[in-house]
């Protein structure tokens, strides 16, 4: 028997009134269970297992399967359906955190990042490019692939005087402005201002909690959001539907 807490990431109709579930987990990383009679609004276990709801479980440890047993709801984030913009989003996190954060393994780390993510889209905390971009870092940095964005490469220069500096998102290496046209590569590499790049800093390193307390101008935020993608992009070799979701119903605004 596992007893230990979770968020739904996804859930899957199976039969009548059967759900299949996957649930990211603070004792063993991604599982995915059986929740019987889930789809019944009278079953004990029906709030607890739909998708954004974090619940304390209790899981019967098959031989070849896991079943929910029983499930008590903590948080629901169902203000996040409150909009077409958050909600897609949302989906954008659960579906890179089903992809990108090992099974059976202990994952307290990724769950609190997940939960605090969906907290501030539930709660309008920051702006939704903010939250993503943030969201952004921080997997990649648990992930074991931080953003090399402490100095230049080249020459170990830790700001740029011209306001802005250099960064390959393939290769992962930052290069002040000298450097890059020195080696002739500024065109492969994204070009993201001194905001951007101290907003990057703190969001790696900072406390869990506090990951999200900063500001930025329009146009460093704009730098930090092209950032964030094209590196989280560069570095993982999935594709994610609900990220081109969430880019057409942005435009759409």
């Amino acid at each position: 028997m596992i007893k230990t807490e979770g968020l739904i990431l996804k859930e899957q109709s199976v039969g009548e009134s059967d759900k299949l579930v996957t649930v990211l987990t603070k004792s063993n990383g991604i599982i995915r269970c059986f929740s019987r009679r889930a789809k019944k609004l009278s079953s004990a276990v029906s709030s607890a297992c739909q998708i954004l709801t974090y619940s304390r479980l209790e899981i019967h440890d098959g031989r070849d399967k896991y079943i929910i047993n029983h499930a008590e709801s903590i948080k629901s984030f169902f203000d996040i359906f409150s909009s077409l913009e958050s909600l897609s989003l949302g989906y954008y996190i659960c579906e890179t955190a089903m992809k990108m954060i090992p099974e059976n393994m202990p994952s307290e780390d990724y769950l609190q990042l997940v939960l605090n993510c969906l907290y501030a889209i539930s709660t309008k905390m920051k702006s939704l490019t903010q939250i993503k971009a943030v969201y952004e870092l921080r997997m990649m940095t648990l992930s074991g692939v931080c953003p090399n964005v402490l100095f230049c490469d080249e020459c170990g220069a830790y700001n740029s005087d011209s306001g802005s500096m250099y960064f390959d998102t393939i290769e992962n290496i930052l290069y002040c402005p000298h450097c890059c046209f020195k080696k002739g590569i500024a065109h492969k590499c994204l070009s993201v201002s001194m905001g951007c790049i101290t907003a990057v800093r703190f969001c790696i390193t900072a406390e869990p909690k506090k990951i999200l307390s900063f500001t930025l101008s329009t146009a460093s935020m704009n730098d930090m959001e092209k950032f964030a993608e094209r590196f989280f992009l560069a570095q993982n070799n999935f594709y994610c539907p609900t990220l081109d979701f969430y880019k057409n119903v942005k435009e759409l605004k």
